[in-house]
């Protein structure tokens, strides 16, 4: 990896037009180019709890877990954070407010004041440990959320660790990359292509020895954290179900005139099946 090589890669990616048939692949092709990937990787301690929140379209509940668990392939249509169309990850977060911001910019678009909104949250547990893919800035002024400051130091040991011919070029690939993950990407498309391609060509490199990856959570103020882990983590039965929770969320105006969301309901199921996928409400 050198400078010449990131700075051509960025050129490249920038250069992409997300209209284009070939687009995602010419944003893994453009990694490649850079060589092998610098990866940051944390492990995330066994037993720790996340948050999945599914929305609902009526008043309705899930009657099986899998309504709640990871999305099946064929029915993931488009480009998220971190995945491609018909390639699942498991989106979750670390606690239940962030786990619905994603949902939030949605509701403000469709739903009028005093409208109901339906979400059903899992409450899972890790089986074991989860190593995790971090982006953040190598620029100690840019640090700004917990998760940068936090992880900030680790990536100074990071980058001092590699060959000093190389961090230069690592220094210039993060702060790219820092600056894609933390950027909105409501309606961008092409924001979506290029951090998706970085995630899948870094979890190739890491031999399937990561399980996903690790990021603030944009429109919460990137102060709560997302997670998209890997389906194989998923269906390999490392994460236990702990809790279920449907909510029932009021649509009101806020101080400036904007959408609010008010908890208005909430049901907790009784009991869950493993076994046999089944919720009891």
């Amino acid at each position: 990896m050198t400078v010449e090589n990131v700075k051509k890669a960025i050129t490249l990616l920038e250069a992409i037009n997300p209209e284009n048939e070939y687009a995602y692949e010419k944003a893994v092709l453009a990694y490649l180019t850079i060589g092998r990937l610098p990866v940051l990787q944390y492990e995330i301690p066994a037993k720790s709890v996340f948050f999945r929140t599914r929305t609902h379209e009526d008043d309705d509940l899930f009657p099986l877990i899998s309504d709640i668990s990871i999305t099946p392939n064929k029915f993931v249509k488009d480009f998220a954070r971190c995945n491609r169309p018909f390639q699942s990850k498991f989106y979750c977060s670390e606690n239940r407010p962030t786990s619905f911001a994603e949902l939030v910019e949605y509701w403000s678009d469709t739903k009028d004041f005093g409208d109901k909104v339906y979400v059903t949250i899992g409450r899972w547990q890790l089986k074991k440990p989860l190593i995790g893919i971090i982006v953040t800035t190598p620029d100690k002024d840019h640090r700004i959320s917990e998760f940068d400051k936090e992880h900030g130091a680790a990536m100074e040991t990071f980058i001092e660790q590699s060959d000093p011919e190389i961090r230069e070029a690592t220094i210039l690939f993060y702060r790219f990359l820092f600056e894609k993950f933390r950027k909105s990407a409501k309606n961008d498309r092409k924001t979506y292509i290029i951090t998706t391609a970085y995630c899948n060509v870094a979890l190739a490199h890491s031999e399937g020895k990561v399980d996903g990856i690790y990021y603030p959570s944009v429109p919460f103020g990137e102060q709560g954290i997302n997670f998209a882990i890997n389906s194989d983590y998923i269906l390999g039965n490392n994460l236990e179900l702990t809790h279920i929770l449907r909510n029932e969320l009021t649509v009101s105006k806020n101080e400036n005139g904007k959408h609010g969301f008010t908890e208005t309901g909430k049901v907790e199921a009784s009991g869950f099946d493993i076994e046999n996928n089944l919720i009891s409400w």
